[in-house]
């Protein structure tokens, strides 16, 4: 509805420039928004105080101008008022509401879906998490964001590759391998000594077990043995990501290896090309990258003293690689403690020749868990935490993604698990998805009753003449342009927002019925009931399209 009152407002402009009234200037930067009082119109905009400093002229001049010479060649309006210093309010009319509700209740539709993002590929690389133990709340929301921005990403028409980046080389790999190795040794010799920043969880007593009934660590070398629980030990828990992952609703297209680039000659590749750029330089003995050229507070060594490569080289090698693949963006989900690296990065691929645009990073905020209204501590350290698949396992699929989405991906997260076990309007996901098995009960019952969609519903549409009713059609009006938008900023977590408020704004509509019988959506008046039942069917389709882009299901019964 909105594109097609800013396609009005543009053909009127052009008729203004046209016939002289308006000097024919470029188009300002001009908004269109949904007033908060009703009174004011279903949309309002700003055109004619945008317009003011190019034409010179008082803004409710310009805006009587604009009404005056207004293009409304298909009746979409119903009125336009100016107000206050020169706003445009619009009224739409109720046909075009009511042709509105027709194609969003259409079974050939699908309401929402479009072509935005056509001809652009976007590669989201998100969870990453190091094969050294199991996923843990933060993965988990990394994991809850990721995969519902590239549903939405797709949704809106853009081709989207999900990727995990598996960092399997460098010290930790060598420290997931001596944990292991020193937990199997203290099986017989309970002194020997646990490797100072080694794997302290219950996970690693497991791998021992799983590692010393395929390989038979007494008959090797210290080193040997230390090598095979590495190996063996990423194998395994690389294994046990994917399935909680998949458990989790989430598939990656790409699985990537920090160890691969380096066995690829990637690294080397990559940093040769910045050489060649004048971009790298040797001080103190070491290979440094010109990155405070280009944003960063200083520069960065790429390869240390001793030959061995930093993080920051594969990584650097890693974006570029991405690049190649001719992706028109990448897209990062980081955990905050990776703030500081952002800049880094961007400022390693500016000094490669480019532009720091094409990569996006969000960064994941810790997440809080709460039982019995008490805060459970965790330390990854200590190896004290929860893991995804056991918050998973006690509380559901859905209602972990819905709660890790509630919440924008900067801000600090509490998950109450008591509150997503209670079956009441307290619970988020449990109030939206009740919505829908709503929606279905009063289907069967207007079945029991011999009641079913019209063949010609445009017939009906007139019985729907309540505010309630207009407003439900007025919110589902939002949900293309909202999806679209979280599309370009990167913010899936509105959509959490957006489903709520339809919730809601069902809910009520609903309990209207329970105090005056007329009001009820299945009532003795069969065209009323019809016309009901649509607008039902519309907002059970937009929830359902709204809870598969958040990867939850959209139950019939509850």
């Amino acid at each position: 509805m909105k594109k097609k009152l800013d396609l009005i407002l543009k053909e009127t402009l052009e008729k203004c420039f046209n016939k002289g009234v308006l000097e024919k200037t470029a188009l300002p930067d001009y908004v269109i928004e949904i007033p908060n009082n009703t009174n004011h119109g279903h949309f309002a905009t700003n055109l004619a105080l945008a317009l003011a400093s190019s034409q010179r002229r008082p803004p409710r001049e310009i805006a009587e101008i604009i009404v005056e010479h207004l293009v409304d060649t298909g009746d979409l309006l119903e009125g336009v008022e100016i107000a206050g210093p020169g706003f445009l309010n619009f009224t739409i009319s109720r046909e075009e509401w009511y042709r509105l509700l027709l194609e969003i209740a259409s079974p050939e539709k699908d309401f929402g879906r479009s072509d935005q993002g056509a001809g652009k590929k976007i590669l989201v690389e998100f969870v990453s998490a190091n094969p050294t133990g199991p996923l843990h709340l933060g993965h988990g929301r990394g994991a809850a964001l990721g995969d519902t921005l590239c549903r939405i990403l797709e949704f809106t028409g853009y081709d989207v590759a999900r990727e995990f980046y598996i960092n399997d080389a460098g010290q930790q790999m060598r420290l997931l391998g001596e944990s292991i190795y020193s937990r199997w040794r203290q099986l017989t010799e309970p002194e020997y000594p646990f490797p100072e920043n080694g794997y302290h969880g219950d996970y690693i007593l497991d791998l021992v077990k799983e590692i010393s009934r395929s390989v038979d660590l007494k008959s090797l070398p210290e080193e040997e043995a230390i090598s095979r629980c590495s190996e063996l030990g990423k194998h395994t828990m690389l294994e046990e990501i994917k399935k909680d992952l998949e458990e989790f609703r989430v598939i990656f297209d790409v699985w990537s290896s920090e160890s691969a680039l380096y066995a690829s000659g990637s690294v080397e590749e990559a940093l040769e090309a910045i050489k060649e750029k004048g971009q790298l330089y040797e001080k103190d003995g070491a290979l440094w990258i010109r990155t405070s050229l280009y944003g960063d507070d200083k520069d960065r060594v790429v390869r240390k003293k001793d030959g061995q490569y930093t993080y920051f080289a594969s990584d650097i090698a890693y974006h570029l690689e991405k690049w190649k693949r001719g992706f028109s963006k990448a897209v990062n989900i980081w955990g905050a403690d990776h703030h500081g690296y952002v800049q880094r990065m961007k400022a390693a691929l500016k000094a490669n020749g480019l532009d720091d645009s094409w990569l996006s990073v969000l960064l994941i905020q810790l997440v809080k868990l709460w039982k019995g209204g008490q805060e459970i501590k965790m330390s990854k350290r200590a190896g004290h935490y929860v893991t995804l698949k056991e918050l998973v396992g006690e509380v559901g699929v859905d209602a972990v993604r819905f709660v890790f989405l509630t919440k924008n991906h900067d801000s600090q997260l509490d998950f109450d698990v008591d509150m997503v076990k209670r079956q009441d309007s307290e619970n988020p996901v449990y109030y939206v998805q009740y919505a829908h098995a709503r929606i279905c009960s009063i289907f069967r019952k207007a079945a029991s009753e011999g009641i079913s969609l019209p063949d010609r519903p445009q017939e009906v549409l007139k019985e729907l003449n309540l505010e309630e009713e207009m407003a439900l059609v007025r919110l589902m009006a939002e949900f293309p342009p909202l999806l679209e938008d979280i599309a370009r900023r990167l913010e899936p977590h509105r959509l959490t927002y957006y489903l709520t408020e339809l919730a809601s704004g069902f809910h009520k509509y609903f309990n209207l019925g329970t105090k005056e019988p007329d009001k009820r959506i299945v009532t003795d008046n069969v065209s009323r009931s019809q016309a009901r039942l649509i607008l039902a069917e519309a907002v059970r389709k937009v929830l359902v399209n709204g809870l598969c882009l958040l990867g939850i299901s959209a139950p019939e019964r509850m």
